[in-house]
């Protein structure tokens, strides 16, 4: 995705974020793109908004970015092919 609508979509986040204290804005920002957010597309948009200081990302945007995780940071798992259906028993500990 390009980063210009990554920081569109955080900044669309962020305007309904900002009727809140600040840091429940920042908090909840940042939720809301570890929630709901492909782990592609946080890296992508970390990435950019550290490469372009000149991205037109709100003031709120640009500080809960260091809030956002990353695949494999507390407990998310990095994006992997899911195994087809059928390769694994429903109950690993029962074989047959």
């Amino acid at each position: 995705m390009q980063p210009d609508k990554l920081v569109r979509m955080a900044n669309q986040i962020s305007l309904f974020m900002e009727s809140k204290p600040k840091d429940e804005a920042l908090a909840g920002l940042a939720a809301h793109i570890n929630d709901f957010w492909d782990p592609r597309m946080r890296r992508q948009f970390v990435d950019a908004m550290a490469a372009d200081p000149d991205l037109p990302a709100r003031e709120l945007v640009r500080q809960a970015t260091p809030l956002i995780r990353m695949a494999g940071e507390d407990g998310q798992k990095p994006s992997a092919p899911a195994s087809p259906p059928g390769s694994e028993p429903i109950n690993p500990a029962h074989r047959g």
